[in-house]
């Protein structure tokens, strides 16, 4: 059984899981930013270490608290819909963009999966159009099945156009 889950305007959105992998991600990031400030301030200035282990401290919690209040969004921002005519994908929090994937472009579609994919049992749909701009779109977070059944259908509805 599929988990899908409905947005507004029959769009669909992502696993809950993939929020989980990107604040994972989220939090490496910051700990790789937060260790290199650390080191070129610690260098710049001689600040007594406590002073400036309690204030790294404090920059990688509010760096992460913000960032993940920004995911968390981004996330909820991110939806898509598959329609007798186009894979429609909306995505972005700031700049927001709105993608229609005509089923008649579409050349081929993978289904991609990386460690921390797989270790949730979610996937990336890659799909390649005949075009330049958006020759390729990705719609990550998808379950495995979702990410089998979207390609199975893009690719039954694109056969279907050409006969």
């Amino acid at each position: 059984m599929i988990n899908k889950q409905q947005t507004d305007l029959g769009m669909e959105s992502l696993q809950p899981d993939y929020l989980r992998i990107i604040r994972w991600i989220g939090l490496v990031v910051c700990l790789v930013v937060v260790t290199i400030l650390s080191v070129v301030f610690g260098v710049l200035w001689s600040i007594p270490w406590y002073f400036a282990t309690v204030g790294w401290i404090v920059v990688l919690a509010v760096l992460f608290l913000l960032l993940n209040a920004y995911l968390k969004h981004w996330y909820q921002k991110y939806s898509y819909q598959l329609d007798d005519e186009r894979l429609a994908i909306n995505r972005g929090v700031f700049w927001q963009h709105q993608v229609a994937i005509p089923i008649s472009r579409v050349q081929h579609v993978d289904v991609n999966s990386g460690p921390l994919d797989r270790r949730y049992d979610l996937a990336k749909l890659v799909v390649n159009t005949a075009g330049t701009h958006y020759a390729q779109t990705s719609l990550p977070g998808l379950s495995v099945e979702q990410a089998h059944e979207l390609r199975d259908q893009l690719l039954t509805m694109q056969e279907g156009d050409t006969v």
